[in-house]
């Protein structure tokens, strides 16, 4: 016979493991068919209680049959014993045991039921959160992840036995990687190793080992050596990525894996194989006849936007070895977070050293005059694929750009209004950000500069959801200048409509001033400005920028911005050929649709190996190059750059239309 106290007291846990497994983690081998079980009947208080003996025996007996994993025998005896009105103390055993049964016949409606009921009748039991962790993976089992994480979460707060708190743990980790949310589920797992106890340390470790080994990809792989950058399990990812990158050729990256590994890991039983790979990858670097070298992020909050342009890089220098008409390039990447102390000291080693034809870097403006310096010293062209900053000339002559830059922008987005659509009046709407109000600037420049007028400007803050303030002083400026308002009918059986009265039944329409409004801002921001815009009777098209592509934006926005055009440089679904190819080049390597990042990282590479290709063997002549061709192959066409360094890259124009966006060229 079981006691009573392995059941409860969780100092006496061990003495019935298998037990236990069986109750709380093991029905899953259970027999697929079983009886359904009747309603359980409530006590009757007239009915003679059986023997506190004869009630723990049948507990004992229904918890063997358990664990022998006869669930509809346990079921059956069950249901006799609660209908014999057993007290208290048993009941609550009761109802677990029988909440376990109808999990091993896989009757998940009435394991809930019984669990509902020992929780309503007995919320202060012993047994309350093993009771939930039954629930939790019931709801799991069902397909309920959602349901049965909070639970979890629930026993792990309160719960002040271990061994609880251990089984949660354990299946959080478990119903975390359903979700394929894998580094919550890794948390959990190192969350739980202080409770194990005897071998199940050796057995979590096994189990993340087994996660990061079999189950992630690079990507995901990333994440976790940055989240445990000097701890396990940061060093598997990082081995793994080592692996994957060295079975896949890509030396570039295992030059930099391996980099990162040894700064963080100096003294891990892989750093002498690491130590020595490094050795052959650099052998293999300086059989290359020239070299390139690509300086980002590639850890920390910047690393996706580092990993996109670095794609992007990669693609184009694939491109190349496809054709066979170009001397073979090796690609060096650095990795401005890893160590930013001594970053400049490596960059100022791989300039002199390797001695690479271009640089392509940085990520950010800010790190633009410093990088600059050492190329104008050393006379390696410097090419940045994201830093906006104008008038690169300042930091040099062998400075160079292929982002969209915020003139872009403006410039193409005004030419559009006044040249194409005849539009002279604007109002402009920007956040009060770097971004937006240096769009605003540029914006109503050239609108200026093209004999357009600005009618009003005005800031609102991002983020914000009413914008009744800002839309109001835009229409008291522009009715001092063009602006109309009237009185008209707002009777509702006459006018189909029905908003605010003014007095008498009338209400004010009001007709704008201006054309269009020109909006800078983030799709979803944009999205209910328009909105309001239209409520307030301001029907004019609306204008954007690069900041209202994202994926949802068409589907998701109000009908007020049908018809809206905006700006970017890189547009998935263009009807160029170039682009097109690209695009599924990129898909196909990555599994992934390029950013703008990507495509601005490719033609930085690009135009480096097309200089190589036309004999350009010195960085004052692959500098020279970019300086005098006009016709430099870009994925939006043959372009060069301007004298301030920019690259004088097409723009693409693009429509909100059913939903959908759609290119205008």
């Amino acid at each position: 016979m079981v006691p009573r106290s392995v059941f409860r007291a969780p100092h006496l846990r061990a003495c019935s493991v298998a037990l236990a497994v069986a109750l709380l983690v093991g029905f899953a081998t259970l027999g697929e068919t079983a009886p359904t079980p009747k309603t359980p009947a409530a006590p009757r208080s007239n009915q003679a209680k059986p023997p506190a003996n004869t009630g723990q025996s049948a507990i004992d007996q229904a918890k063997r049959l358990i664990d022998a994993e006869q669930p509809e025998a346990a079921a059956v005896m069950l249901r006799r014993f609660i209908e014999g009105g057993p007290g208290p103390d048993l009941l609550d055993d009761a109802y677990l045991l029988m909440a376990a049964a109808m999990y091993g016949m896989k009757e998940h409606a009435e394991t809930i039921r019984y669990v509902n009921q020992l929780l309503g009748e007995f919320p202060n039991s012993d047994l309350v959160d093993r009771a939930k962790l039954l629930l939790a993976k019931t709801h799991a089992r069902a397909g309920n992840l959602d349901l049965a994480l909070p639970l979890l979460s629930e026993v792990r707060s309160l719960s002040a036995d271990p061994a609880i708190k251990r089984d949660a743990l354990r299946l959080t980790g478990e119903f975390q990687v359903q979700k394929k949310d894998f580094l919550r589920a890794i948390q959990a797992w190192l969350d739980e190793l202080p409770l194990d106890v005897g071998d199940q340390a050796r057995e979590t470790e096994t189990q993340i080992r087994e996660l990061v080994n079999d189950k992630l990809d690079a990507p995901t792989l990333m994440r976790v050596r940055d989240a445990y950058p000097k701890t396990f399990p940061g060093d598997l990812a990082s081995i793994k990525l080592i692996e994957l990158h060295t079975a896949a050729g890509e030396d570039h990256l295992v030059e930099r894996d391996v980099r990162l590994f040894l700064s963080r890991f100096p003294n891990h039983p892989y750093a002498a194989k690491a130590a020595d790979l490094q050795s052959v990858v650099r052998t293999k670097f300086k059989s290359h006849a020239y070299s390139i070298a690509a300086i980002f992020p590639m850890s920390g909050k910047l690393a996706p936007f580092g990993t996109e342009v670095l794609n992007g890089i990669q693609l184009a220098l694939e491109r190349t070895k496809d054709g066979g008409e170009t001397p073979s390039i090796g690609l060096i990447v650095k990795d401005t977070e890893s160590d930013r102390a001594a970053f400049l000291d490596e960059l100022s080693a791989v300039l002199s050293d390797d001695r690479p034809l271009a640089v392509i870097g940085p990520l950010l403006s800010k790190n633009l005059p410093v990088m600059a310096e050492m190329a104008e010293r050393t006379h390696i062209p410097l090419i940045t694929p994201s830093a906006t900053v104008p008038n690169l000339r300042r930091f040099g002559n062998y400075v160079f750009s292929t982002a969209l830059t915020y003139g872009h922008q403006a410039k193409r987005v005004a030419d559009y209004a006044v040249k194409e659509q005849q539009f002279k009046r604007f109002a402009i709407l920007y956040p009060d950000t770097p971004y937006g109000r240096d769009l605003a600037r540029l914006f109503a420049q050239e609108i200026r500069q093209q004999d357009g007028e600005v009618i009003v400007s005005e800031a609102y803050k991002e983020g914000d959801t009413d914008f009744r303030a800002v839309i109001g002083r835009l229409k008291a400026e522009d009715l001092k200048k063009y602006g109309v308002e009237v009185q008209v009918d707002n009777d509702p059986a006459k006018t189909g409509i029905r908003q605010g009265a003014g007095k008498k039944g009338k209400r004010l329409l009001y007709s704008p001033g201006f054309d269009a409004v020109f909006i800078p801002g983030r799709s979803l921001d944009v999205g209910l400005l328009a909105a309001q815009l239209a409520f307030y009777d301001i029907a004019v098209p609306l204008l954007g920028t690069n900041g209202w592509n994202t994926p949802d934006f068409a589907r998701v926005a109000d009908r007020s911005v049908e018809g809206s055009v905006f700006t970017d440089g890189f547009f998935t679904d263009s009807t160029s050929p170039v682009v097109q190819e690209f695009v599924e080049r990129y898909r196909k390597r990555f599994q992934a649709t390029p950013s703008l990042f990507a495509a601005q990282g490719y033609d930085a590479a690009r135009l480096a190996v097309e200089a190589i290709r036309r004999g350009a063997t010195s960085g004052e002549a692959v500098r020279d190059y970019l300086m005098m061709q006009h016709d430099l192959p870009t994925l939006s066409g043959p372009s060069g750059f301007n004298p301030d360094g920019t690259l004088n890259r097409h723009v693409f124009l693009i429509q909100v239309k059913q939903g959908k966006f759609v290119p205008l060229e």
